[in-house]
């Protein structure tokens, strides 16, 4: 046996590292194991690899917008090299960082697969090499893995997932994206914004599924124009890779549709990452995500768990504030943990952001909705950067109280910030329709949304 610690954590996404951070910050001595990298899918495969990307793919527009204010600009194509180097860089200094802070805190960190093999006791093995550890808690943040689909398995070269479209080495000239969810529609849009003939096709009636339908219709329509090609109501009934392509059968509703693509991205869901703590009796669900009390607690007591694998949502900052909760809970900083509505941002292009009750949701539970709406091309601000392409609509209902906010357009996923802080804090819309928002900028949008609520807007026809 070697050293006991106050806590054990295996996985160091954004769930696992800042909470060892926060212990450190605490006073508890900490170990945390990571069996791939540091920060892990969020930071290496996921969260900020995309987003990088995706800022570059808004370049291409920016470049557009450029000329049509008068700049001349010769544009030499992309090289994907450079692309990737800037990416990874991103990457790598914020890696770097948490590193820095592990040392300020005094958190240790080991690289190496963690597993439970008893309720105090975690065995890390690295390059053939074993060493158990000892802890009063242990904090499970292990994640989640991509799925595939039926005759659709990853092979990496043809049929891919979102970690090798982070790294093709050159953009296909046709790409099939299957699953018109957050991550599909983020990277068919990088790849249409670098070059790429981008076809999507999606099982369900919508893309975001889930989402508030009127912007998701929007947001529909948008891709469309900007050259991606969407199938709903569909999907892939036969695939064979012959001569370099993948030759699929689309069938749509009684409709069929063959083509061939150079590459095929399927992103229809994800699976929890179990291995860490099978062999030991801690309960699950029907879908194999660990099952949690209202403080993060598994059913075995002294063994937490935060993140992805808990189940839906499946979100960095949900994961985040569990993480830095369960820390606080296990020191004793806190008896109860807190956790508000928690946002969804879709960074395609534009964005699409969310946070509380879609219409539909209201209308289901009963209430009788009202709604404002205020689109981006009223807006001068949004006409002086270009961006005239969204719509904010806040769903309240009878009394004001606001159930949620939706924000397609530019900059939407910083603006989704008011709605969260007005939520959290019972606000009404009212209270957002009578602050001053400053002028010329995005959130007067918000701010005439709320008053199109009471039918007082100032700059559209309030209908």
């Amino acid at each position: 046996m070697n050293a006991h610690y106050d806590v054990i954590i295996i996985g160091a996404g954004p769930g696992g590292y800042p909470c060892a951070i926060r212990l450190g910050q605490l006073g508890k001595k900490v170990l945390i194991i990571e069996a791939k990298q540091l920060g892990g899918l969020c930071l290496n495969r996921g969260c900020i690899p995309t987003k990088a990307l995706s800022y570059a793919g808004e370049m291409t527009d920016s470049f557009k917008k450029a000329k049509k204010m008068g700049f001349k600009i010769d544009e030499q194509g992309i090289d994907i090299a450079g692309l990737r180097a800037w990416k990874d860089g991103i990457v790598k200094r914020l890696r770097t960082g948490v590193m820095f802070l592990f040392k300020s805190c005094n958190v240790e960190y080991k690289q190496g697969f963690g597993k439970v093999i008893s309720e105090h006791e975690v065995k890390v093995e690295n390059d053939g090499n074993a060493e158990t550890f000892e802890a009063d808690k242990i904090v499970l943040a292990t994640g989640t893995e991509q799925t595939s689909l039926p005759g659709l398995e990853f092979d990496h070269k043809y049929i891919i997932n979102t970690d090798d479209a982070l790294e093709l080495p050159e953009i296909p000239e046709t790409l099939l994206v299957i699953g018109a969810g957050a991550s599909g529609l983020e990277m068919g849009t990088i790849y249409s914004r670098l070059g790429s003939k981008v076809t999507v096709v999606e099982l369900m009636d919508q893309i975001l599924p889930g989402m508030e339908s009127e912007l998701c219709s929007n947001l529909h329509k948008i891709l469309q124009k900007s050259g991606i090609s969407i199938y709903l109501d569909s999907q892939v009934a036969k695939c064979d890779i012959a001569y370099a392509k993948c030759h699929v059968k689309i069938k749509q509703q009684d409709a069929a549709l063959e083509e061939s693509f150079d590459k095929i991205l399927v992103t229809v869901g994800r699976k929890p990452f179990q291995t860490a703590f099978q062999g030991i009796d801690i309960e699950t669900d029907d879908k194999g995500f660990i099952k949690i009390n209202r403080n993060l607690q598994t059913s075995i007591p002294n063994i937490y768990a935060i993140g992805d694998i808990v189940g839906n949502p499946l979100l960095a900052h949900k994961a985040t504030k569990q993480g830095t909760g369960v820390a606080e809970l296990i020191s004793g900083k806190t008896k109860q943990l807190k956790i508000g509505v928690i946002p969804f941002c879709v960074f395609t292009i534009p964005p699409l952001s969310s946070v509380g009750m879609t219409e539909k949701e209201a209308i289901d539970k009963g209430l009788k909705v009202r709604i404002g709406r205020f689109p981006y091309q009223a807006s001068g601000k949004a006409l002086a950067m270009g961006e005239i392409k969204g719509l904010v609509k806040i769903v309240g209902d009878e009394n004001g109280k606001l159930l949620g906010l939706h924000i397609l357009g530019t900059e939407s996923s910083s603006l989704i910030g008011e709605g969260i802080l007005a939520i959290d804090n019972a606000l009404s819309v009212a209270d957002i329709a009578e602050s001053i928002h400053p002028h010329p900028t995005l959130t007067e949008i918000l701010h005439e949304a709320a008053e199109n609520f009471y039918k007082k807007a100032i700059h559209i026809p309030n209908r």
